[in-house]
């Protein structure tokens, strides 16, 4: 198989493997159950269990399917995570507050300086509020809730 990425053999406690692909943005784990894939070539089987948690399973093989083809892992199998956003703005917020500056500081500086100036004295403190949500979830987050962006949200 050609690979456009790196690939690396994760060798665990137990006799298992588990061979990694990554292009550095996107992963894909796959787990050796028997044998092994240091000795050179191997036959892929894959094994089912249930049908109520077969989506991702599923999902791995279409991915590793497209990879095959394309060389490259499939941009559109991997969805971008709706919460990365929202994080990248928490985490932003909080550099800016420790740099020094305000609630109406930050606002501007994550949400453009025209928005934060017409909104800001406006007849909804939804902005104000905006800022203080942001900043008290990256409290959270330094405190030790950092563990809580790294869960997979449907599991």
């Amino acid at each position: 198989m050609r690979m456009g990425c790196f690939s690396a053999v994760l060798l665990g406690e137990d006799p298992g493997e588990q061979l990694l692909l990554s292009d550095g943005l996107h992963n894909l784990r796959l787990e050796i159950r028997q044998g092994t894939l240091l000795a050179g070539p191997v036959r892929l089987r894959i094994r089912f269990e249930g049908l109520t948690a077969l989506d991702a399973p599923l999902l791995t093989l279409r991915r590793l399917v497209a990879f095959h083809r394309l060389g490259r892992m499939p941009r559109q199998l991997f969805p971008r995570d709706p919460r990365v956003d929202r994080a990248i703005l928490t985490l932003r917020a909080w550099d800016a507050h420790c740099a020094g500056a305000g609630q109406r500081e930050i606002a501007a500086l994550l949400l453009g300086s025209p928005r934060a100036d017409s909104d800001w004295q406006g007849p909804s403190d939804y902005l104000r509020s905006r800022v203080k949500r942001l900043l008290r979830a990256a409290r959270a987050t330094v405190r030790g809730n950092w563990r809580r962006l790294l869960r997979d949200p449907r599991s």
